[in-house]
């Protein structure tokens, strides 16, 4: 496995998590989201068109990463539960239509503090709000990332260029998310069906 590109995403001066795209031994180019911490009270939300989001909650504290594997266009989800891998699978059909994820933060401040590195990728929130929504995504068929209804922030606050293509630049951006009620700190929306 070669990696190309690694990069330490901040919310402000607080690390949110590592993101890498590599290249597996078979040369297939995959992009992945790492958190340091383990994270507890997850729920996963899939927002699939003509149906509600349908959280699913964990109770215990896992270990989490997201990645896109760009040969498959496939999300991945997985999670760690008391040393078991529970991996889970959703469909990005092409060409992109919608966002490739969103996490929703409540209260960014308690992420733990982050240096400034050469390799850090800054976000920072509009109105400086402790709810944020971290969006995700690649460039559509009009060359601009896609905004989740709702939302507004500026998508091109973070970017990375890959060596992929047609899907050759990821854009990152965060949004207040001042109405967010849900219960728990961390949550993931994913906008596709389940494979």
């Amino acid at each position: 496995m070669k990696k190309i590109i690694k990069s330490h995403l901040l919310i402000h001066n607080k690390f949110l998590g590592a993101l890498l795209y590599f290249k597996d031994k078979d040369s297939r180019g995959c992009l992945k989201l790492s958190f340091k911490n383990k994270v507890g009270g997850f729920v996963k939300g899939t927002d699939v068109p003509a149906k509600l989001p349908v959280p699913l909650k964990i109770g215990s504290p896992i270990s989490l990463d997201v990645s896109y594997k760009f040969q498959d266009s496939l999300l991945e989800v997985k999670k760690v539960v008391n040393g078991k891998e529970q991996p889970e699978f959703y469909d990005v059909p092409l060409p992109i239509s919608n966002c490739l994820f969103i996490i929703k933060l409540k209260n960014w401040h308690t992420l733990d503090d982050a240096k400034l590195s050469k390799c850090s990728l800054v976000l920072t929130p509009t109105n400086q709000s402790k709810d944020v929504a971290v969006i995700f995504s690649f460039l559509g068929d009009n060359g601009l990332p896609f905004m989740p209804q709702g939302y507004y922030c500026p998508m091109g606050m973070a970017t990375i260029d890959l060596p992929e293509h047609p899907l050759n630049k990821m854009c990152i951006g965060i949004a207040d998310d001042a109405n967010n009620t849900e219960a728990n700190d961390f949550n993931i929306y994913i906008p596709f069906s389940a494979k």
